[in-house]
């Protein structure tokens, strides 16, 4: 049972899906109703503010909510990759588990799918209903659809990653630029630029993180969650502060009136997709790593007993 057989594949996913389905009925309905709810209460924060007289574009916006929707996305993926191996968090379930008529690898694309691609089409999903809600008690309530922003196509747009509204500004405040002419200037060409490879990166990081999920989770089946997100905060806080240090030692050198916003503009995107590709290379290696574990997985060991 070297090769990958759709047939066994399908009938080990079957099983699994038998066996774990109030498991995943759980995550499923907890990750929808978190999505519902967040647009929920933002509707009724919205209609505060239109109960006070404000104007359109206070309870149209749904930035804010979609930032927390999109959080919410990127937690349940994470946490999807942290349960990849939850049918092993016991003997009896390892016993079953390896004894199973399907090659490793078909067990581990199966609970990676259900996991983390289960997680991101239930995310999606979510989202769509919200979106309606949203759309229908806008209409009830404020009379008009006009202006009503749609959930799903600001959270998957990358309009949360549009930096160019900043850097324009800073821009402008530094060259004594018009604010009317911020935007019709050739020279923000850079900025679009600079926004789609922060957007790319930023699923690159995604992947990458998620892949540590699961490699926690092929090192410890029970609590894997919580550890690896401490380990994570910890690495984060102190890349953070060789960062900070980083940059003070490189502006040390520099007199305010060499720092140019247009040369960090020109080159800023060349950083963001070299850190793009060693996000993905890192990941595919995590990845690997934690199928490597999971091919190894003992019925005991000192951190799954």
């Amino acid at each position: 049972m070297s090769s990958f057989n759709t047939k066994r594949f399908a009938r080990y996913a079957n099983f699994d899906l038998t066996i774990n389905k109030s498991f995943y009925r759980n995550l499923a309905l907890v990750l929808g109703f978190t999505i519902v709810g967040i647009i929920v209460i933002s509707f009724f924060c919205r209609w505060f503010s239109y109960s006070l007289g404000m104007g359109p574009y206070m309870y149209n916006d749904l930035q804010t909510t979609a930032m927390f929707t999109t959080v919410v996305i990127w937690a349940s993926i994470y946490i999807g990759a942290g349960c990849t191996l939850h049918p092993l968090r016991n003997k009896q379930g390892r016993i079953t588990h390896m004894t199973m008529p399907a090659t490793n690898l078909e067990k581990y694309i199966w609970h990676v799918l259900i996991c983390v691609g289960g997680a991101a089409v239930v995310a999606f999903l979510s989202v769509l209903v919200a979106d309606l809600l949203n759309y229908v008690l806008s209409v009830l309530v404020f009379k008009s659809s006009e202006g009503v922003e749609s959930l799903t196509a600001t959270v998957y747009s990358g309009q949360l990653l549009n930096f160019n509204k900043m850097f324009a500004s800073m821009h402008a405040s530094m060259n004594g630029i018009s604010s009317d002419q911020i935007y019709v200037d050739d020279t923000f060409t850079p900025l679009t630029r600079l926004t789609n490879a922060l957007m790319y990166m930023s699923l690159a990081s995604g992947f990458f993180t998620a892949s540590l999920y699961a490699l926690g989770n092929a090192l410890k089946y029970k609590f894997n969650i919580p550890i690896t997100y401490i380990i994570l905060k910890v690495f984060e806080f102190c890349l953070a502060i060789t960062f900070l240090i980083g940059m003070i030692y490189v502006t040390s050198n520099y007199t305010p009136d060499e720092v140019q916003i247009e040369s960090f503009l020109d080159n800023a995107h060349i950083y963001a997709y070299v850190m793009l590709g060693v996000f993905v290379v890192a990941g595919i290696a995590v990845w690997t790593w934690a199928y490597h574990l999971y091919t190894k997985a003992q019925l005991t060991n000192k951190l799954n007993r």
